[in-house]
């Protein structure tokens, strides 16, 4: 520990026997933990490492992304982390340089820097300055920030770590913390490190193989990371206002448990998904157009689950150890560390909590300094802190409090009176966590009337012959909230519209041709919105709050989801990656993207053109006259049955060939004949 804060290294090794032990050995004293991560390694790394006194993990996924990631798993909540190699090129010592401006408050992350340092003669390969230069050259023309290398030696905080949500599992590590730091508007430093040629052989620098592989995944990391990031919830660097949701993933058994005996432990299970997707909901609306960070910790499931149930646009963090308390205050600290001046933690037990709530609450921390939100039952639904007040308030607030107790806000009232600080309470709410509380669920479904439900949204599936398909389209659609679907058949020979009726959906028939058929489903709409969703495309977690934030947009006509394809193939994602950069240079999604519009304005451009091929492109086209198109960065996953039948090269040139044919004015007959000759 340095100047009272908890340091941890880690170090990604393979096959690193000869030099591990010195690096570890040269690692100054005040390191409190020392993680060597094994990434499976056939020599003696890992036992001279820990005979060296590291604690060793491993982890059979080779990759250096991989390593780092499960060296920061295996950590115990450090304050500040630091990487570096094991071949003994960094040098060690040098760490307490890499760590002092994060520990004096100037820097949220810090990069050794070998190019501004003193270098070994030869230990830099050409290769590698070339690669690091021309890398350095792309991020500070896409993110206006200066680096002079991607050094492996580096040490960031624990919270901007947790925030920049690390996913590279290879050769784009480095860069992709260095291009999400400037994303997030991170304060990053680079200080001059010493280097010297390692001991052994480079993996990556020392071959020609190894040296094309790394730059090709640096550069294709640094294009991905251009083309999906959004816009970032800091404020010059800092969150104003940071809102958290604490929740639990819905399993069954595990999840509002006193309510099984009532409901079962399924139903109780589909209770909170239902509280915690209508907090969620209420989170967005309030969050939306502002500076506020909205942050889910949640407990079980996992962040790709959470993810995928909530949707994006939310960071995901899993609440680890202690009581409520501990837990509570760990968020609330983070927040501040961060940067945010004001903080509010809100629980999904009370359904009555609304973003106007939401709003109050933190109007409230303007004059006060603990904001509270009483339940009936002598608990609290919601806690706020300012700024100002965190070193009194966190995590004194949260110590001896009776949770479960009826006495918890009365505890918490007095803990905030006796530490000076001055309180505001919020308007009383039932929670639900008893059967005899799912009468107070029912008068919140109750009073929201159809006034004030979401806009209904009418998703509308064009089927031929598509039985093996179907079923996974109408289960992503079915999950939406006030959603209505249409599965539009087109004389099929199998057994869609039979499966298509088992899900509850509406089916409508029409003579072939996907504009014709999306058409018919368009004029047998409810919905205020219309979503034309492929039979063998899955909507996203979410889709429906998504597509509804989107078009309230001023000047939006209409929008898409991002492409992705259900295959592994490295092909596939350069595919997604160029219908990306396509539809968002020139607002141009195809039809597979699940393009939605209002029901108004679909009508307004006289719908799709009844023509065999190229109806999505020609509807684009209409409503970009009228507005913006919109491409979300959440995608759709959809089947890559062509792509893996024509291959994948050969799929995207002819659909890009028609596409070029289309827009220089070749008759759609003539591209649709050779089309499906080809196709």
């Amino acid at each position: 520990m340095r100047d009272g804060t908890s340091i941890a290294v880690v170090i990604p090794a393979l096959d690193e026997q000869e030099a591990i032990g010195k690096v570890v050995s040269a690692i100054p004293d005040w390191i409190d933990d020392i993680v060597v991560v094994d990434n499976g390694s056939s020599d003696g790394t890992a036992e001279v490492a820990a005979a060296e006194g590291a604690r060793v993990i491993r982890e059979p996924r080779r990759g250096y992304g991989s390593a780092c990631l499960a060296g920061i798993a295996a950590l115990n909540d450090p304050d500040v982390v630091v990487f570096m190699d094991g071949d003994l090129s960094d040098y060690p010592e040098e760490v307490g340089e890499l760590v002092a401006p994060i520990l004096s408050g100037e820097a949220d992350m810090v990069v050794g820097s070998r190019v501004l340092g003193r270098r070994e003669p030869g230990a830099l390969t050409f290769q590698a300055r070339f690669g690091n230069l021309l890398a350095c050259i792309l991020l500070r023309l896409l993110w206006k920030v200066r680096y002079t290398d991607l050094g492996p030696f580096r040490a960031i905080s624990r919270d901007a770590l947790t925030l920049l949500e690390m996913k590279d599992p290879d050769f784009g590590w480095t860069v992709e913390m260095q291009a999400k730091a400037a994303r997030q508007g991170l304060r990053t430093r680079e200080v001059p490190v010493s280097y010297r040629k390692r001991t052994g052989k480079s993996k990556i620098s020392g071959t020609l193989k190894g040296s094309t592989a790394a730059g090709a995944k640096i550069l294709f990391t640094i294009l991905t990371l251009a083309l999906g990031q959004g816009k970032s919830q800091m404020v010059q660097g800092r969150l104003l206002e940071n809102l958290i949701v604490f929740t639990r993933y819905p399993e069954a058994g595990k999840t509002k448990t006193r309510l099984v005996p009532a409901l079962g432990a399924e139903g109780a299970a589909a209770l909170q998904r239902r509280m915690t997707e209508r907090l969620v909901m209420e989170a967005r609306e309030f969050a939306r157009n502002k500076s506020i960070g909205v942050e889910v910790w949640f407990e079980g499931g996992g962040e790709s689950l959470m993810r995928r149930w909530l949707g994006g646009g939310l960071r995901y963090i899993p609440q680890r150890g202690g009581d409520l308390g501990d837990r509570m205050g760990l968020a609330l600290t983070r927040s501040f560390r961060a940067g945010a001046r004001r903080a509010v933690i809100v629980g999904t037990d009370c359904p009555g909590v609304t973003a106007g709530l939401m709003r109050s609450a933190f109007e409230a921390l303007r004059d006060r300094d603990v904001v509270l939100g009483p339940a009936a039952d002598g608990g609290y639904y919601l806690v706020g802190v300012r700024g100002s007040a965190v070193s009194r308030a966190v995590p004194a607030i949260f110590e001896n409090v009776p949770w479960g107790a009826c006495t918890v806000l009365d505890r918490t009232l007095n803990i905030a009176e006796d530490a000076g600080l001055s309180s505001e309470l919020l308007e009383t709410l039932d929670d639900v966590d008893r059967p005899e509380d799912l009468s107070v669920w029912q008068s919140v479904l109750e009073s929201h009337s159809a006034a004030t439900r979401p806009e209904r949204v009418s998703v509308i599936i064009p089927a031929l012959d598509e039985a093996a398909n179907v079923a996974a389209s109408l289960d992503s659609a079915m999950r939406g909230d006030n959603v209505e679907v249409i599965v539009v058949c087109g004389d099929a020979k199998d057994d869609t519209s039979d499966i298509a009726r088992s899900w509850e959906a509406k089916v409508v028939s029409s003579s072939p041709g996907r504009g014709r058929q999306m058409n018919a489903g368009a004029s047998r709409a409810a919905g205020e919105i219309l979503l034309f969703l492929h039979a063998d495309t899955v909507l996203p977690e979410g889709f429906d709050d998504h597509i509804r934030r989107v078009l309230r947009k001023r000047g939006v006509s209409g929008g898409a989801f991002s492409l992705r394809l259900d295959g592994p193939a490295l092909g596939l994602r350069l595919t997604e990656r160029l219908a990306t950069l396509r539809s968002r240079l020139f607002q141009m999604p195809y039809g597979d993207q699940a393009i939605f519009v209002k029901t108004e304005i679909f009508r307004r451009v006289g719908g799709f053109p009844e023509i065999p091929i190229m109806e999505d492109i020609e509807l684009v086209r209409r409503l970009r006259r009228l507005g913006r198109i919109v491409i979300s960065g959440i995608p759709v996953v959809t089947s890559a049955r062509r792509w893996f039948r024509l291959g994948t090269y050969r799929a995207t040139i002819i659909n890009h060939i028609a596409i070029i044919a289309h827009c220089i004015g070749v008759p759609v007959a003539r591209i649709a004949r050779w089309y499906y000759s080809v196709g």
